[in-house]
């Protein structure tokens, strides 16, 4: 399976259907260690965008999903605005910490 998006070598795949959108809002995710790391993937005119359209219940709504993500999969979800399939060089590093601090991890039984 070829991966949608690869970060720093981290493949990331589409999200099943019960993963993505409501109640989670994960567009892509990995599997590290028995554990997910997720994507949302928002498009580069997000932070150019009016922000009353993010604020409110949707942006709450997603911030809850994200959180119940963790809880449920045990990896951070990040929001990303890749450019030509390429994501910023912070969001990179914080992709690569969550990374390697599930792989030092026990694992998780899939």
């Amino acid at each position: 399976m070829t991966p949608s998006l690869v970060i720093a070598g981290i493949p990331f795949y589409d999200a099943p259907s019960e993963v993505e959108g409501s109640p989670y809002w994960v567009d892509l995710w990995t599997d590290v260690n028995g554990y997910k790391i997720g994507l949302q993937i928002k498009p580069s005119t997000y932070k150019a965008a009016s922000i009353s359209i993010y604020m409110g219940k949707s942006r709450s709504s997603e911030e809850r999903g994200h959180k119940a993500f963790q809880r449920d999969y045990g990896g951070k979800v990040f929001i990303v605005m890749p450019e030509n399939g390429v994501v910023s060089k912070d969001v990179e590093k914080k992709i690569i910490a969550e990374r390697d601090l599930l792989l030092k991890m026990p694992p998780k039984n899939v």
